[in-house]
């Protein structure tokens, strides 16, 4: 499809740098308070540091234990070392010219923005592959560039594993869509490319069941996409295989975690590819029926497997978690709840740029080529099943979003084509100007707008709302008075401990990472205990101080939820007598007591 001037292939390519590094100094300007301090503004890219950190001072590449959370025990991390690595290999290379303290903020300022210029790259080839001109492509590119759901994983200082895993599907997409093939390759990548996501992150299982439905639909309705089936089959689950093994030791590689890819899901998802490729053998498909027929044993098979092999599983990763941890913790993390329970201007946002692309996408369809419906097709598909996701996962809409941004850019040169028709230049021009509601920016605002409750001060955006001022005990600057402290064991509560382990040479009970039940459980039941209950689970514990941040959201929630705790006592400036308080320096807010065994 065709939109605006003719691009020379240079031209587009100057135009597709210029709008990355624009935004690039726009999101080093906007996070250049958070950089310069060094201010996380998520506890997991604090604790994806200090994995890093770890790593590059001697623990193994195999140890995903962080040995500092709940000691002696220590946390087996569910995280991959795929994340770790470029961040690694980077530091290791800049400490040497600029020093660890300005070599830290060059990395993570540095790798999600390449992983953004990765993720743009491979977004103006998918549409450069959906036969779109070069400057629909660059329109794509620039409504990606002003996504505020996407850019929020690929801003400075954000290098968990969000951005990482989008670029991954992003890869898998842009191999479903090249339809042109037949040999082979395209299953290969997306084989390659989705086991990349799973060892990320397990909330690829969905988008790697839908890529194979859309492999298996071609070979059943075409036989001669059998190539394509069939080097997926064996790509997904070997690469999948051999990034488990190469990246954890023997025995942690054999335990079938629910919550990450192991062998819980691997051997089901084996016997389904090896089931397929010898039904494809015994089998001939002379017919769609006769090829659907393995596809159909091999799927009922491999749910079998799971159900029998990790019938633990079949819940999800959470629904085993200590009551209290579940109900007090992870039903108050929201982006790893359903859309129906979050706000209604949240809602909006969710799902207001992937129906514009649903719908840019069916006109696309309408629109295409025979050679070119394929494609979109195949794209349609995951967008669906992206959409679907993200209404039961609300941090999911990231990848949802980005699938979203083809078929959006379709919508938009359709409604500037259908303006411009117009006799009156008045109405060219408004008419023209209102397709800045279609792109995404423009819809989140407006569905917001509609939508915000009427006592609200202001729109939320995906990542506002519940989120504190982090600056004021969150920095490496607020913590000094507790690092001087000698190496203890701190008792704390679950979004600080992060933070602490990043800014200081404590260790501390426990953070918002499940694995760690026990350890979340003592802080949980410690902290909204009544206070003469709290001092056993305290001293139970082991831990030599307690530390809090007055204001921090988790906290006044445990006060507000339990007003007869010891957090409320805490904060109402009534400390039992065991616990001693520890002056900090001055300006410094963390407040911090020192446990006392026996209480006077």
């Amino acid at each position: 499809m065709t939109f605006g001037p003719a691009l020379s292939r240079r031209a587009s390519l100057l135009i597709f740098l210029g709008l990355w590094l624009a935004t690039c100094a726009v999101l080093i300007a906007l996070t250049w308070p958070f950089i310069v301090p060094l201010n996380f503004r998520d506890p997991d890219d604090a604790l994806r540091l200090v994995q890093v950190r770890d790593l590059l001072a001697g623990q193994s590449w195999f140890d995903l234990t962080q040995h500092r959370i709940f000691p002696p025990h220590g946390v087996p991390m569910h995280w991959s070392r795929l994340v770790d690595l470029p961040i690694a290999l980077l530091l290791l290379l800049i400490e040497l010219m600029l020093g660890p303290a300005l070599a830290t903020r060059v990395v993570l300022v540095t790798v999600p923005l390449l992983l953004l210029l990765a993720l743009a790259a491979i977004l103006y080839r998918i549409m450069r592959v959906l036969s779109a001109s070069r400057a629909l492509a660059l329109l794509a590119v620039a409504l990606l560039l002003s996504a505020l759901s996407v850019l929020i994983q690929f801003a400075p200082l954000r290098i968990d594993h969000h951005g990482a895993q989008v670029v991954a599907g992003a890869m898998a997409v842009w191999a479903l869509v090249r339809t042109g093939r037949d040999d082979g390759r395209r299953g290969l990548v997306t084989g390659v490319a989705m086991a990349c996501w799973l060892q990320i992150s397990f909330e690829g299982l969905p988008y790697a069941v839908a890529a194979g439905a859309v492999f298996g639909l071609h070979h059943v309705l075409r036989k001669d996409r059998w190539a394509d089936l069939q080097d997926y089959l064996l790509a997904l689950p070997l690469t999948s295989a051999a990034l488990l093994v190469a990246m954890h030791y023997p025995q942690d590689a054999a335990i079938p975690w629910c919550d990450s890819f192991s062998p819980a899901y691997l051997w089901p998802l084996a016997l389904v590819s090896l089931l397929v490729l010898v039904g494809h053998q015994i089998v001939p498909g002379r017919s769609a029926l006769r090829r659907a027929l393995p596809l159909a044993i091999a799927g009922a098979a491999g749910v079998a497997a799971l159900v029998l092999a990790s019938p633990q599983c079949l819940a999800g990763p959470f629904k085993t978690l200590d009551p209290l941890v579940y109900n007090l913790w992870y039903l108050g993390v929201r982006e790893g709840l359903p859309i129906g329970v979050q706000k209604l201007d949240l809602q909006a946002i969710i799902v207001a740029p992937a129906v514009l692309g649903l719908i840019g996408s069916v006109l696309a369809l309408r629109r295409a080529q025979p050679s070119e419906r394929e494609a979109w097709i195949n794209l349609l598909i995951l967008q669906v099943a992206a959409f679907l996701v993200a209404l039961t996962v609300m941090r999911a809409m990231t990848f949802a979003h980005v699938l979203a941004l083809p078929g959006n850019a379709v919508l938009i040169a359709v409604l500037v084509g259908a303006a411009q028709q117009l006799r009156l230049s008045t109405a060219r021009v408004l008419a023209s100007a209102a397709c800045a509601l279609a792109t995404p920016l423009g819809a989140s605002a407006i569905t917001a707008a509609l939508f915000m409750p009427d006592d609200a001060p202001g729109a939320t955006t995906a990542g506002d709302g519940d989120q504190p001022d982090r600056s004021r005990c969150f920095t490496y600057a607020t913590l000094r008075g507790l690092d001087a402290l000698p190496p203890a064991l701190i008792f704390t509560p679950l979004d600080i401990g992060s933070h602490l382990l990043a800014y200081t040479h404590h260790s501390v009970l426990g953070t918002g990472h499940h694995r760690n039940g026990a350890g979340m459980h003592a802080v949980l039941a410690g902290f909204t205990a009544p206070s003469d209950k709290a001092h056993a689970i305290v001293l139970a514990t082991g831990a030599d101080y307690l530390a809090l941040c007055p204001g921090e959201n988790e906290v006044e929630r445990y006060r507000r939820l339990y007003p007869r705790s010891l957090i409320a006592d805490l904060l109402a400036h009534r400390p039992p007598s065991w616990l001693e308080r520890v002056p900090m320096r001055p300006g410094e807010s963390i407040v911090v007591y020192r446990i006392v065994r026996s209480a006077r």
